[in-house]
């Protein structure tokens, strides 16, 4: 009988995570089909959007404007990987509250949109959204804000990099800085692995960390040093490798908090960026 060594236990374990799945989009991605929430019409003018991927699934998602106040300004919203947007799109109420028109949308797989989400389509739904955004006649004359959470926030500088004119500021919250690294991260807290097996397993077919450098616009940077999904060391990493005009925003609590915990501040610090605009 073969004896086990400790090194190959953990080819052994490698294998077999590698035959039980062709692909790591179950790490990343959580999609949910089934929308939880619907916004209050009451509050805010509801207007469902379609627009299409470059793959020509449909893509879905919502555009909310606040009835009583005028818009003052535009902000797309990339959301985080769990979930629809029934329940991302609460994150950005604090701000459709104050004044600001915010779309938010689902990738591929998300809610009523179709597909299924890898790193290639999420990074073309949210270019193919900023499209979209863009030649809507209600937002042409008005500062458009790219906004991102999470895995919402690392698309955001990419896209962000790769379309400076097309956007006025850019806003993330909670960031990854590399597809590899939150990898290690999440493998090593939740699973005690080996860094060399997540680098294996995850592929990058781009990285935040790679395009933060080449954003020309203002920049806010939102991170809690409580937070256990995305490191705050990621944040700061991204912030300190960041050109030009940009602000670190340094809070408490859980996982994209910020607008929840502290409202009134959330929309301050926007208002602060439309101003320097």
């Amino acid at each position: 009988m073969t004896k086990i060594t400790f090194k190959n236990y953990w080819l052994l374990l490698l294998l077999a995570i590698l035959a039980s799945s062709c692909s790591t989009s179950a790490f990343f991605y959580g999609p949910e089909k089934k929308l939880a929430y619907y916004p209050d019409t009451t509050i805010y003018h509801v207007e469902e959007i379609n627009f299409k991927a470059s793959d020509g699934k449909n893509l879905n998602g919502w555009f909310l404007k606040p009835k009583s106040i005028p818009v003052k300004a535009t902000v797309l919203q990339l959301h985080g990987n769990g979930g629809n947007i029934s329940y991302q799109y609460q994150f950005a109420t604090p701000l459709i509250k104050a004044g600001y028109q915010v779309m938010v949308f689902d990738y591929e797989g998300y809610g009523n949109s179709e597909g299924s989400p890898s790193q290639e389509k999420v990074l073309d739904d949210a270019t193919q959204a900023l499209k979209y955004i863009k030649q809507r006649e209600d937002v042409k004359n008005k500062k458009l804000i790219l906004f991102g959470q999470s895995l919402g926030g690392h698309l955001a500088c990419v896209v962000a990099a790769q379309n400076n004119n097309m956007i006025d500021a850019l806003v993330v919250e909670a960031p990854f800085s590399a597809h590899k690294k939150i990898a290690v991260y999440f493998g090593h807290e939740n699973y005690h692995l080996p860094s060399f097996i997540p680098k294996l397993l995850v592929p990058s077919k781009y990285d935040a960390i790679d395009y933060v450098d080449k954003i020309t616009v203002p920049m806010l940077f939102i991170h809690s040093t409580e937070d256990q999904v995305c490191p705050y060391a990621m944040g700061c990493e991204l912030y300190a490798k960041a050109l030009g005009k940009k602000e670190f925003w340094q809070i408490k609590g859980g996982h994209i908090r910020a607008s929840q915990l502290y409202p009134a501040e959330f929309v301050a610090h926007f208002d602060k960026l439309l101003d320097s605009i």
